[in-house]
């Protein structure tokens, strides 16, 4: 506090005055580009395993599953997809092995059909029912081509079968392990969740329950040949499983000799010169790490079990062929010995995951960044909106030296000026009534309705702003000050959300500021790019084709038809996996932003 009096007793220097535009168009520019650099080895760690008792790969196989077992077994899955009586199907094939089968009415489909999960329970021989590992296949998954379309998961739900069969009354098993067929992919998984845990009231109670879920498994495998093995991990608001839950699954397969990947990006680590090709898919992998966590929805139903905190992966059998020399496609004993492995590695667990992180960044399968790195950057870009703020609060004071006739002395200090809170309070009340509006719309609006309300109505139906400059620098002061708290809040709940939304924020307020200039161009153009590149509608088209660049990792071509109905099927989606992204954004970020740009029609007094 007495540094801080200090500080605020002495002038500001005019040197900074000249250079601040400099020091915060630097600061962003190098949050930028350090962010960027986290894709570097000397910036990224090479992952380890911190919870000793998962040992994976170190006991010998002991599963046999041979191809006649999994041809069988999808011979009868493929006769029930055929005859539309799939569930009948799964739990005769469950009770016949000796394992528990029960059913769960999740409703009634679009054709009238009543959907059912399906769920097995696989009992430990040694202990009673107090820990269990859970396998999940859901009987639908997305294509890899196209992500609208749905194929029978026959190669995930044979497998995850035969698994099943082989364990029952294994000595050496100490969990329970469940089988869980859910039907209509996220929607059936949390039906189940629901009543599993008893989580809302109108949940009806599972007819049997298993011990404590600790961790498992998800298998989407759309086609039965497969190349390699793509790990999805990202959950609901940003949630990470633990990392090494991902560790293990990534030795495994690394032990097999199977690519495994992250966002269908295979990074070779067996050349000793890491060199272009290193930093290219690494920066990759990077961005839409950021890029996809950004959105809170998940990208698979390992995203529910993560909701009740549930350490939980997908592994999806991709197509892509990772190595030059690959002809024949993954076999089944070396897949089986991942699975196998992994269930092993979680039987020896004594406790939750709680040892390694819980945020980190992927650079690629064995290279992470942590929290205390990656939020370095990001303090970087925000760290303009903090200074700007400060030299604003700075300003409003007289000086030991000087004391201005026309004062205000608050708390020991002396104002230079009357603030009058009433405009202020209205403005901001306004713009977050028009913005809780605007966040029902699109149900009902196309989106370029909804930018033409934003960009043209408003400033027609809603009064300008009226003040001199030192309370226009006062209303700037209080949007500094709320921006950067949202931005600090939000860091810790979603990084990918708050990194995103601090690129977007910190040029408005750079243009917002301009606007205090009395040149007439000045404000036609601030609100020229606010109308254009500083749109949220125009960002948000920008984050979209940037995701579809990283992911095709060629040039593309913009589809505006894909981005609308993307941006549909988001909205129609988003409340499923209780995620608060739109909630944040139309009720904290897109009022800041409307009030940053109807701060460009100011009038002066």
């Amino acid at each position: 506090m007495p540094l801080l009096s200090t500080l605020l007793s002495q002038d500001i220097p005019q040197n900074f005055y000249k250079l601040q535009l400099h020091i915060y168009s630097g600061l962003f520019c190098i949050g930028l580009l350090g962010f960027l650099y986290l894709s570097s080895p000397i910036v990224s760690r090479r992952t380890y395993l911190s919870e000793n008792a998962l040992s994976p790969g170190l006991v010998s196989n002991d599963l046999s599953i041979s191809n006649e077992r999994i041809r069988q077994i999808m011979a009868q899955l493929r006769a029930g997809f055929k005859d539309k009586n799939i569930a009948n199907v799964i739990q005769s094939m469950l009770i016949e092995n000796g394992i528990e089968a029960y059913k769960q009415n999740i409703g009634i489909n679009s054709t009238d059909k009543q959907e059912e999960n399906i769920y097995g329970i696989v009992r430990a021989p040694r202990l009673a029912s107090t820990e269990s590992i859970i396998l999940v296949a859901p009987l639908y998954v997305r294509i890899q081509t196209n992500t609208q379309q749905v194929k029978a998961n026959l190669f995930g739900i044979a497998h995850t079968l035969a698994t099943g069969f082989t364990l029952h009354r294994k000595p050496y098993m100490a969990k329970d392990i469940i089988l869980l067929f859910p039907t209509a992919q996220e929607n059936g998984t949390r039906a189940w969740l629901d009543a599993y845990f008893n989580s809302k009231p109108d949940s009806i109670p599972l007819d049997a329950h298993a011990g404590s879920i600790q961790a498992g498994l998800a298998l989407e495998f759309p086609h039965e040949k497969f190349y390699s093995i793509d790990l999805r991990h990202n959950g609901i608001n940003g949630q990470l499983p633990n990392l090494d839950l991902i560790n293990t699954v990534i030795q495994l397969c690394d032990k097999n000799s199977i690519a495994a990947s992250l966002y269908n990006i295979y990074v070779d680590l067996s050349a000793n010169d890491l060199g272009y090709d290193y930093v290219i898919k690494s920066t990759r992998t990077l961005l839409l790490n950021v890029l996809t966590l950004a959105t809170g929805i998940s990208d698979g139903v390992h995203g529910q079990f993560l909701h009740y905190r549930i350490e939980m992966i997908t592994l999806f059998g991709s197509l892509e062929k990772h190595h030059e020399y690959q002809n024949s496609p993954i076999t089944i004993r070396a897949f089986d010995d991942v699975i196998e492995g992994f269930i092993r590695s979680l039987n020896n667990l004594l406790e939750r995951f709680h040892q390694s992180f819980f945020f980190y960044l992927h650079i690629n399968r064995r290279n992470f960044v942590s929290i205390a790195t990656y939020m370095v950057p990001l303090g970087l870009i925000v760290l303009p909106a903090l200074i700007r703020s400060l030299v604003l609060y700075m300003s409003f004071f007289a000086s030991s030296t000087s004391t201005p006739t026309n004062t205000n002395v608050t708390h020991g200090r002396t104002m230079k000026f009357h603030v009058n809170y009433s405009p202020i309070f209205f403005e901001i009340l306004e713009c977050l009534a028009l913005s809780y509006v605007l966040m029902w719309i699109p149900l009902k609006l196309s989106f370029l309705g909804i930018w033409l309300i934003t960009m043209f109505l408003s400033p027609i139906f809603l009064c300008p702003l009226r003040s001199n400059e030192r309370q226009f620098d006062y209303f700037q002061f209080i949007l500094l000050l709320t921006g950067s708290a949202i931005l600090g809040c939000l860091s810790l709940l979603n990084y990918s959300m708050a990194f995103l939304v601090a690129c977007f924020l910190m040029p408005c307020y750079l243009i917002a500021g301009c606007t205090k200039f009395e040149y007439w161009f000045v404000k036609i153009i601030c609100r020229f790019l606010f109308i254009t590149f500083l749109n949220p509608l125009v960002f948000l088209a920008l984050y979209h084709y940037l995701t579809r660049l990283l992911i095709a990792g060629t040039l593309v071509l913009p589809d505006f038809v894909q981005f609308t109905n993307d941006l549909e099927t988001y909205f129609a989606s988003y409340r499923l996996f209780n995620a608060w992204t739109v909630d944040v954004i139309c009720l904290t970020i897109i009022p800041l932003w409307l009030v940053l740009y109807r701060s460009t029609f100011w009038i002066r007094n």
